[in-house]
Parts: C-alpha cells; structure tokens; sequence
C-alpha cells in the first residue's frame, strides 16, 4: 500500500510540473525539470534518468557481439585504478520478465570526499544482433557526515 501511495503521488508530482505549448499542443519538459525527473521502482530507491541517446547511436554502429556487461562498460569506462581506500566496481546482470536485460553497475568506496558510491541501472534488448539502451538511471550515496548513507539523489555535502 505504501509503495502504491508513493508511486501515485510521484506521478502526481511530475504531471504537475509538466508545460502545455498552447501553439503546437505538446507537453514539454524544461531542461531543469528533465534533469530532476525521478523514477521509484520497488524498494522506493530514487534514481535521475540519463540520456542513452549517444549511447544507442554508438551501438548502432559498433561492429561485433557485445555482452550486455560489455555494453555498460561502454558508458561507463571507469576502472579501479589503485587498492588505496578498497574502491571496487561490481557489475550484476539479470534477464526481466519481459526479456529485457537489466545491467546494474555498482561504484563504491570512491576516492571522493563526499560521495561514496555511484549506482547506475541500465536496461537493454536486442534486436536483429543488436543491443538498445531503454532506459539509464542512475542514484549514488554519502560518506558518513556527508549526507544521505542510503542510496538517492540528493546531493551530498
């Protein structure tokens, strides 16, 4: 029930924040508000969705067969470069009900003095040998004294 009541009153808060152009009738979305557009999936996490504009242009053009892990790293290029403060990337693959690959990659212990770790979800499927990015979300954490320790999109101090 709670998770419901949270979904609708997220939907209500977006429908509120969408502009009608009175000329062509289209709802649009400022720049600002495209960027503060959260999703809460499941467990009430709140990500910011990222444009896979670039990314799927990319792929359209990469050559070869690509694992849906080989796909994230793509977007996501970054590697441990050092053992100093136990940072690790993790990344995690799972096929969805409806056939889509869910790819979540998980960047924790960061070199950063205020953000932990990074969390970046992204949803893929393939057609005719080729993957497509549906969706990219992304939410991160704070150290200890620096913000929220929990994952979201809050910034961190």
């Amino acid at each position: 029930m709670k998770k419901t009541i949270i979904t609708i009153l997220t939907f209500t808060l977006i429908s509120c924040n969408i502009k009608t152009d009175k000329k062509n009738k289209e709802t649009t979305l400022s720049q600002k508000e495209q960027e503060v557009l959260v999703k809460i999936i499941d467990d009430n996490e709140k990500f910011k969705e990222i444009s896979s504009d670039n990314l799927n242009q990319l792929l359209a053009e990469k050559e070869g067969d690509l694992s849906p892990k080989e796909v994230m790293m793509l977007f996501y290029p970054n590697k441990v470069e050092t053992s100093e403060g136990n940072e690790k990337i993790e990344l995690l693959e799972k096929v969805s009900n409806n056939g889509n690959v869910v790819v979540t990659l998980i960047h924790d212990n960061l070199l950063d003095d205020s953000v932990r770790g990074e969390k970046y979800i992204m949803e893929l499927t393939k057609n005719n040998n080729k993957w497509t990015v549906l969706s990219i979300k992304k939410n991160w954490k704070c150290w200890d004294g620096r913000g929220h320790t929990d994952w979201g999109i809050e910034f961190c101090n």
